[in-house]
């Protein structure tokens, strides 16, 4: 599931890299980005039907998976903090605020670990069971956490176009970073 949901992160990685040269300022273009998320702009849930489609979950399963991360895009916060331009290249430094899925992932394979049994069905481990306990888990986060995301950006044909996103910038932006 983890090399899918790298998949899922590459993907929407393309997409905004593409789609991100729509600002004409650093701080417009990288707002745009954030407001997509919010807004839960139509690539950004395409994408996400699309990773979900590419997994072993359930039909109600992948309803609740989808839910747990439009509710995340929908909630997310964020405010700029910094914009520095020197010539076509800039930096947009940004403050998140998102779901603190980490933890919930986290005590989730923690719990696991400790009760196997839990998780078993005729004495076989039993994806469905834990992700149904790990999807409780996700629906049940309130706690949030702020991280701070720089953002690089090259201006192309007089359009400021952001770089393409890291890992470490996407698992922030999904609340799934490990801090």
């Amino acid at each position: 599931m983890k090399k899918k949901f790298m998949l899922f992160i590459i993907t929407l990685l393309v997409l905004f890299t593409t789609a991100c040269s729509l600002g004409t300022t650093p701080t417009s273009t990288v707002e745009k980005l954030l407001a997509n998320y919010n807004n839960q702009d139509e690539d950004i849930v395409v994408e996400l039907d699309d990773y979900i489609n590419s997994t072993d979950l359930t039909e109600e399963q992948s309803k609740r998976y989808k839910e747990v991360y439009l509710k995340q895009f929908k909630d997310m916060k964020y405010e700029i903090k910094d914009e520095r331009i020197d010539g076509d290249n800039a930096t947009v430094t940004a403050q998140i605020t998102v779901y603190d899925y980490y933890s919930a992932e986290k005590e989730s394979n923690d719990y696991l670990a400790s009760n196997p049994d839990e998780f078993k069905t005729n004495d076989v481990y039993d994806t469905k069971l834990f992700t149904d306990y790990k999807l409780d888990k996700l629906e049940s986060v309130n706690k949030t956490v702020d991280y701070t995301i720089e953002f690089n950006l090259t201006k192309t044909d007089n359009k400021w176009e952001i770089d393409e996103l890291t890992n470490e910038q996407l698992e922030k932006i999904h609340g799934v970073y490990a801090y």
